[in-house]
C-alpha cells in the first residue's frame, strides 16, 4: 500500500514512511528515526536529506543537547501527509469495493488471529 501511495505523490516508500512516523511521533532525533525504521544512520541521513531538499522536513538543533538534530515535519510536509492520507483512503476504497461486508469482517478476524499468533511466536 505504501508503494501505491508513494508512487502517486512523488515520494519513495521510505520517505512516505518517515513523514508518517514524524506525523505520528512528532520531532525525533536521527538516531530515534533509525531505530524505529530499522535502518542504519547513513540510510536515514540520505532519506532526511531528500525530504529536506523537497521542503518536507527540517533539522533543528536540540535545545537540550546541541549535539543532536531533531527532525521536524514542515507545513509543506504536513500538507503532503494530508494528500497522502486522502490518496491512501481512495486506494483502499477501490481495493475493497465489490467485496461483501461479511467477507471483509471474516478476513479481518482471520488476520487478527494470525497477528496474535505471530506475536506469541516472536515473544518466545
Amino acid at each position: 500500500m505504501s508503494e501505491l501511495v508513494a508512487n502517486n505523490v512523488d515520494l519513495t516508500p521510505e520517505q512516505y514512511l518517515l513523514i508518517d512516523l514524524l506525523w505520528d511521533e512528532g520531532p525525533l532525533t536521527q538516531q530515534e528515526i533509525a531505530i524505529q525504521m530499522q535502518k542504519d544512520k547513513n540510510s536515514i541521513t540520505k532519506l532526511i536529506d531528500g525530504l529536506q531538499r523537497k521542503g518536507y522536513v527540517v533539522r533543528k538543533i536540540d535545545s537540550d543537547d546541541r549535539r543532536k538534530n531533531m527532525v521536524h515535519v514542515t507545513a509543506m510536509g504536513q500538507g503532503k501527509k494530508q494528500e497522502i492520507t486522502r490518496i491512501a483512503i481512495d486506494a483502499a476504497d477501490k481495493i475493497l469495493s465489490g467485496i461483501p461486508e461479511e467477507e471483509l469482517i471474516c478476513a479481518t478476524e482471520v488476520l487478527s488471529k494470525l497477528n496474535k499468533k505471530m506475536k506469541k511466536l516472536l515473544q518466545k
